[in-house]
């Protein structure tokens, strides 16, 4: 049964990889509790990785559902999620939305195209892409470099104390 933990929470960490670290292991609680709660459609002569994974991938795609309704939301947990080259937690505490959204004014403007329709209208790379007329690789280039100057933006007006 350890192997079969081990493998289910791997799986939890690749489906979440490039998001808030801790959807992982939200991911994997919400499949142990829906499991539990389903246990008795179990069939105990089948292994049981092959339906825990189920009840993975299926709440996992629960979770890009509702990341797509509420794209605003997003950004601004990427953005809460302190690291320790990002800063202390208490200087993303400061950061109200509308202080986002106006350093993403000042992003040059490929990159702040890309934020806007990523994180605010919530397409996917392909959208973005067809409607920019860029390649999608060039779209998860641009977004991640975006982020990064977002980042770097909002900790240097942190440092001259002007965070809200």
């Amino acid at each position: 049964m350890a192997l079969c933990e081990a493998r289910l929470e791997e799986k939890a960490r690749f489906l979440c990889r490039g998001r808030n670290p801790s959807d992982a292991t939200d991911l994997l609680q919400d499949t142990y509790e829906r499991a539990f709660r389903a246990f008795h459609t179990y069939d105990r002569n089948a292994p049981p990785l092959p339906w825990l994974a189920s009840i993975l991938t299926r709440r996992f795609l629960d979770m890009c559902r509702q990341d797509k309704r509420h794209p605003q939301q997003q950004l601004t947990e990427s953005l809460d999620v302190p690291s320790e080259e990002a800063g202390p937690a208490e200087v993303w505490a400061g950061y109200t939305l509308e202080d986002v959204w106006r350093a993403v004014d000042l992003l040059p403007e490929e990159f702040r195209d890309v934020v806007r329709l990523k994180d605010m209208e919530g397409l996917a790379y392909a959208e973005i892409s067809q409607r920019l007329g860029i390649p999608a690789m060039t779209v998860g280039t641009r977004l991640f470099r975006a982020r990064k100057k977002l980042k770097e933006l909002l900790l240097k007006k942190a440092e001259t104390g002007g965070a809200s």
